[in-house]
Parts: structure tokens; C-alpha cells; sequence
């Protein structure tokens, strides 16, 4: 522990000890903070003192309530009560004031409950109590039915079996899910199944889950099958609702022996989902004596000629299960299928088996990779998933199998297999085809294998910021466009950026602009050097580009018309403090209202970090604040800017504007008069302006210039 730590442990320690009870509270609620920031994967800073922190909770629970203070000792001991904190959370919870201490009391309730060997009466009859209030909340009966559900109890069970009866739909259903878990079915079924008829269909989402429960998990595979054999259809019945532990296993041994495939694949799975044997289990660690005998049986259904079980065996097995001695099953099941359900499972078996193997079954690869090119087969699950075992099972084996892929394939295929050769490393090796294969998609991939775009993948990133997806359609300028997305920078990419940005092409300008601006462009390429070369080049462009109208709103999927003119000011938003003059023309001759709002953003930003405003800058804000062409709106903020900009160089462009004909504009000029420093010069002018200003109605700017000529005069 660093000496950081420990100071920081002993302040915390001293608030513990404090005999103010606001500080020690204070303490507890940090506690708990860094107590839920542990559900992020964190430490508890505090935790080294927990045992302070628990007896400090202790002796403000043994007070009269301060504030908050009952209520921050439970939550702490919601994480910390011990089985001897019973009683002092009865006590709490006898006396609790409000809703809230009653919560916490509550949550703090279940965790001494659950330390516990025995459950301690009192508490346990002073939670039933509050289950039982039909005065209080729904919510509050719930939570104190929570504290105890977990309990495994005859009192415990029985009130829920009378809390299931309540007239309040809300608790009924509630207390038909404590009973509707495994174990508690097997004695409360019949009730249960009772109540979830009686409830409306839109009793929600607990109703739903009650009902789920009650028809059992019947398979993963035969859901739409019953078995017509009457022992079989009574075993599989006990396997879905035991009634004890040695029943269903039994029920489980009946179906997996089986002759008939149905009965066999139901057996394969319920061992095989979560949802099945292990669940209604009491003790599921008996489900582990039966692995075995479930693997060996799931085998000889694969040797079986075209056996309706062979999805379940195959799905049972899995990659987990998998050993490179199961080859020779999986290739047979693959030659004689027609089931994309089979082909999938088996592909992921296959996975294991090549996982595992020192030595890779050539004929399993090679069937798998028939799959890739059979058109009869399906993509999705079953195409992708097999192109995603070769490349991950056989690395740099798998090449000649992806680049087939690349060459033969459909296209979603193409995306897959391009997308493992160049997470492989297989880019430079393999870039002539996979630049072939990625330009024939056009400007979208036909698929994005786990959210990547093999376009991008292949020719780099970003295509660009406000132009993305548009495909130049000059041979001459898509090859520069290409360059510049390659990861390195030298004397061509310099000339691809010049070709570009010199370009009659809109978009090819406005691409070459945003890999110039963006920080993800030639400044990740090259650093902040390689924007040099062009730097004039893009400040005529820019210059150009905003006089121009919009550009046409086909030529950017996501931007439309408003792509040239983003693109341009996002260039001249990074070269805006060091090109005063360039903004400054800008500002003035914006060829829309909304250039000149960003404009003056820009502007604004310069000025934050500026010790003296450029008189340049100056100027072009005085004349959009004089230019009656120009809204209200923005020669008011040209006029703000102004009042903010760093030194005195806009004290004439602010005086020039108080002679407008436009009360907000005299106004705002006034307001940028009326520092301490300046003030005084300008007061008669002020003071004549002020008194020439209607009174009623006014602009919410006049009212401020006359309440800080008014606050200079005191």
C-alpha cells in the first residue's frame, strides 16, 4: 500500500470515528458509492475497512434516526451485515420512518438472513409482518418478500403459497414466480399453472416468464413434437417437472436409451441447455456422472445413417467436446446432409475437432470448404461460420481455401474471407485480388463481418469524413482517392492530395480537405508536418469553396448538400488562429447564414486563446454587425464577439455600431462599452442612447445596457 493509499485510509477512518453524525454518514454513503462502482470491475478503495465500516453502521443504527442516517447505515449493511445484525435491523425495520429506510432495512434483512445458519425468528416474523400489511405498497410487500424468497423454509414457502391468493394481481404474480422455480414446481405446479390461466394477457413481463416456467423447457430441436410412445411421453414429462432428483434421471436414462431418435434427441437436449436437466436438478453436480454415457450415445447417433437426432448429437458434442478422432463422423454427416440446422452444428464441431488436432484432417477441411462454394447451401450460420473455423482453426493454412473464396464465391462470402486474410496479415501478400474483389462492391460492402468494413480494411480508412461512401468516378481521381487511404505518406501521397484538391470534382476537393483536417487523415499518417505541402493549396480551396453554393445533396449519403461547406469549415476551424485574414473574409462574405454561423464559432474560438484580437478579425466583425443583409440574429453575435474578444482593438468597430438604425444592435455595441476602463468615455453617448430606447417592450438587450449603466452610477 502506497502512502497515497494509506493517508487516504485514514482520513476515511477518522470520518468513521467522528462524533458528528453528518460526517460519519457521509462516510458510509462514500463507502457505498465505491461499493456500486465495483460492479464496473473496480476495487473498493474502502474495503481494508470494512469492519470499521460496519460497526460504524452498527452505532448509528443503535441512535435515534439523524437525516439520512438510518437510511445510509443499511445500505451499508446491505453489503456487510452479519448474522448477529438481526436483531438491530429488526429493530430499524419495526421503526422505519419512510419508504426508503423500510427498502434498505430490507435489503439489509436479506443479507443478515442469508449469513445465518438458522434464520433468525424475530426478523423472520418482522419481514412476514410487513409481506402480510395489506397497508402498505405493493412494492414495499415485494421487497420484503424478496428478503426472504431465497429461504429455504416451510414458513417461508407457505407464505408465498398465501401471498399467491392476494387479490392484487401484481403480488400474485409475483408470488407465482417465487414458486415457479424448479424445485418449488414440483409440489406447487398444479397452483401455479392455475393462477397463470386466470391472469389477462397483458399482466407483463413477470406473467410472461411465470408461464415459460410453467410449460418446462421441452427441447431445444423437437419443440413442435410429441412423442407417441406412452413411456416415453411420461418420462419426458418427469425430465420437464421431476419430482425428485432420482425421477428424473431416471426419466433422463429412459429417453437417452432409447430406440426411438426423437426420445434420444430430447435427451441430448436437455443435458445440453442450461435450461434443461441441470436446472431442475437439486443437485446438478449429478448430472456430471452421465457425460460419458451422453457423449458416447451422441456419437453412435452420428454414425447412423441420416438419424432426425444427429442435430441434437452434434450440438451436444460441440467444440467443447470434440476430439480430432470425430473427423470421420463429421465428414460423413456432411457428404449425406441437406439440413443448413445439421450443417451448422457440425461446422461447429468441426471447430473443435481441427482445434484440437496436431495434424489437420485434410478431408474434413476440404468438405468444409465445399460448403463455401455450394450453392444449394445457406449463408447466414452456416457459410460464414464455416469460412470463420477454417480461418481461425487453420491460420495461414487457410489462405488458398479465402483466396478461392475472394475469386468464386458470392459476395457476402468475398466480405468474409476478405475480411480474416487481412486480420491475418495477408494485405500486402494478397492486395492486387482483395483491391479487385472490394472495388467491384462499389461503395458498400455486402457485409460487415463482426461490424467491420472490409472496404476500409483493405483500403484503409477514413474514404472520408463528409463524403463517405461517394466513389469518384475519374479513374485518375479515384486512384489519388486510394493513395491517400493507404497508412503510409511520401512524395505520392502528396501528389495524390495536390490531384484531388486541384480537381473540377466537388467531392474529390471536399475528400482531399477532410484527409487534410481530420485528425485521422495526414496528421496520422505523417503528423502535423505532412499538412504542410498543401497548406496554400487548401486555403485557396477553402477560400473558394465557401463563396460557392451548397454542393448537390447526391453526391453525400449522410451530409447532402451541406458536405462542401462542412468540409471547409472543418479545415478552417484547424487553421483558423494562424489564417486571420482567411477567417475574416469568411465572416464576411459567407455564402449562407449558416457559414456564418460557423464561421463565427471559429472566430469565438481564436479569441479564447488570443492575449489581443486581430484588427483584421475586428474589422470583418464590424461589418456584419453594420450590414443590414445580414439577420438580427447574427450581427448581434458578431457584436457579443466583439464585447468578448481579448485588449481594446474593437472599441471603434463596437462605437461604429452604436450608430445603427436597429435598437438590438445599438444595444449590443453598448453593452461592449460599458467596462470599467471605458466607460467613462463613452457615458453621455450611452446615456443619450438609453434614454432615445423605447421603455415598454423593449429588447431584452436594452433592459441590460440600462441595468449596467444604472449599476457603473452606484
Amino acid at each position: 500500500m502506497n502512502d497515497g493509499e494509506q493517508s487516504r485510509l485514514g482520513e476515511f477512518s477518522a470520518r468513521l470515528g467522528s462524533d458528528d453524525i453528518d460526517v460519519v454518514r457521509g462516510a458510509l454513503d462514500d463507502y457505498q458509492s465505491a461499493q456500486a462502482d465495483t460492479r464496473w470491475g473496480v476495487d473498493n478503495p474502502y474495503w481494508p475497512l470494512a469492519n470499521e465500516v460496519r460497526f460504524a453502521a452498527r452505532d448509528l443504527l443503535g441512535q435515534s434516526p439523524s437525516g439520512r442516517s438510518h437510511a445510509s447505515a443499511l445500505t451499508v449493511m446491505w453489503h456487510l451485515a452479519e448474522e448477529e445484525d438481526a436483531d438491530l435491523i429488526a429493530d430499524a425495520l419495526e421503526g422505519a420512518p419512510d419508504a426508503e429506510v423500510r427498502e434498505m432495512a430490507l435489503l439489509a434483512a436479506g443479507t443478515a438472513l442469508a449469513e445465518g445458519e438458522e434464520p433468525n425468528r424475530r426478523l423472520l416474523a418482522t419481514i412476514t409482518a410487513t409481506v402480510l400489511d395489506e397497508g402498505l405498497d405493493v412494492r414495499d410487500r415485494k421487497d420484503a418478500m424478496q428478503a426472504l424468497e431465497d429461504l429455504d423454509l416451510p414458513e417461508v414457502e407457505d407464505l408465498i403459497v398465501r401471498l399467491s391468493e392476494s387479490s392484487a394481481l401484481e403480488l400474485q404474480v409475483y408470488a407465482a414466480g417465487c414458486l415457479a422455480t424448479p424445485l418449488r414446481l414440483r409440489v406447487h405446479r398444479d397452483r401455479v399453472r392455475r393462477l397463470a390461466r386466470s391472469w389477462p394477457e397483458d399482466a407483463g413481463w413477470e406473467a410472461k416468464h411465470v408461464r415459460e416456467a410453467v410449460e418446462g423447457f421441452h427441447s431445444t430441436y423437437w419443440k413442435d413434437t410429441e412423442l407417441d410412445d406412452p413411456v416415453l411421453r411420461k418420462a419426458h414429462d418427469e425430465l420437464r417437472f421431476p419430482l425428485s432428483d432420482e425421477g428424473c434421471l431416471q426419466a433422463f436414462a429412459t429417453l437417452l436409451r432409447s430406440e426411438e431418435p426423437v426420445a434420444v434427441g430430447i435427451a441430448l437436449d436437455h443435458y445440453e441447455s442450461s435450461e434443461g436437466l441441470r436446472r431442475v436438478l437439486e443437485d446438478e453436480e449429478r448430472a456430471e456422472a452421465c457425460l460419458p454415457e451422453v457423449l458416447a450415445r451422441a456419437r453412435e447417433v452420428l454414425r447412423r445413417p441420416m438419424s432426425p437426432a444427429e442435430v441434437s448429437a452434434l450440438n451436444m458434442i460441440g467444440a467443447r467436446h470434440a476430439e480430432p478422432g470425430d473427423a470421420g463422423l463429421l465428414r460423413d454427416v456432411l457428404m449425406r446432409t441437406d439440413s443448413d440446422a445439421v450443417r451448422k452444428e457440425a461446422i461447429w464441431m468441426a471447430y473443435g475437432v481441427l482445434d484440437e488436432a496436431e495434424v489437420k484432417d485434410e478431408r474434413l477441411v476440404a468438405a468444409l470448404g465445399d460448403l463455401i462454394f455450394d450453392p444449394s447451401v445457406g449463408f447466414y450460420l452456416t457459410k460464414e461460420t464455416a469460412v470463420r473455423v477454417l480461418a481461425d482453426s487453420l491460420g495461414a493454412d487457410a489462405d488458398d481455401i479465402l483466396l478461392r473464396a475472394l475469386r468464386d464465391g458470392e459476395p457476402k462470402v468475398q466480405a468474409h474471407a476478405s475480411y480474416f486474410l487481412v486480420r491475418t496479415g495477408c494485405l500486402d501478400r494478397h492486395r492486387a485480388i482483395l483491391e479487385e474483389v472490394a472495388e467491384s462492391w462499389g461503395d458498400r460492402p455486402p457485409q460487415h463481418p463482426w461490424g467491420q468494413n472490409p472496404i476500409e480494411l483493405i483500403f484503409g480508412k477514413p474514404h472520408s469524413v463528409h463524403w463517405e461512401g461517394h466513389r469518384l468516378a475519374d479513374p485518375d481521381l479515384y486512384r489519388a482517392h486510394k493513395r491517400l487511404r493507404a497508412p503510409t505518406v511520401d512524395e505520392s501521397y502528396h501528389r495524390a492530395l495536390r490531384t484531388l484538391l486541384e480537381s473540377d470534382d466537388q467531392a474529390a476537393v471536399g475528400i482531399a480537405l477532410d484527409h487534410w483536417w481530420s485528425p485521422d487523415g495526414a496528421v496520422k499518417r505523417g503528423g502535423e508536418e505532412a499538412r504542410e505541402p498543401e497548406r496554400a493549396l487548401v486555403l485557396d480551396r477553402i477560400r473558394e469553396v465557401l463563396r460557392q453554393p451548397p454542393s448537390p445533396a447526391e453526391l453525400s449519403r449522410m451530409y447532402g448538400p451541406e458536405a462542401k461547406h462542412l468540409t471547409a469549415l472543418s479545415a478552417l476551424d484547424v487553421i483558423a488562429a494562424d489564417e486571420p485574414f482567411l477567417l475574416a473574409e469568411v465572416v464576411e462574405a459567407a455564402a449562407s447564414d449558416y457559414v456564418r454561423e460557423r464561421a463565427l464559432d471559429a472566430v469565438e474560438a481564436v479569441f479564447k486563446d488570443a492575449e489581443e484580437a486581430d484588427l483584421r478579425l475586428v474589422e470583418a466583425l464590424g461589418n456584419v454587425a453594420c450590414d443590414e443583409n445580414v439577420p438580427l440574429n447574427d450581427r448581434v453575435r458578431a457584436l457579443e464577439l466583439l464585447d468578448e474578444s481579448p485588449g481594446t482593438n474593437s472599441l471603434d468597430a463596437l462605437v461604429r455600431a452604436t450608430r445603427c438604425s436597429e435598437v438590438e444592435v445599438q444595444a449590443a455595441a453598448a453593452s461592449g462599452l460599458l467596462w470599467e476602463e471605458v466607460i467613462e468615455d463613452h457615458r453621455a453617448m450611452l446615456e443619450e442612447l438609453a434614454a432615445s430606447w423605447p421603455v415598454e417592450d423593449a429588447p431584452w438587450e436594452v433592459t441590460r445596457v440600462r441595468d449596467m449603466l444604472n449599476a457603473a452610477e452606484e
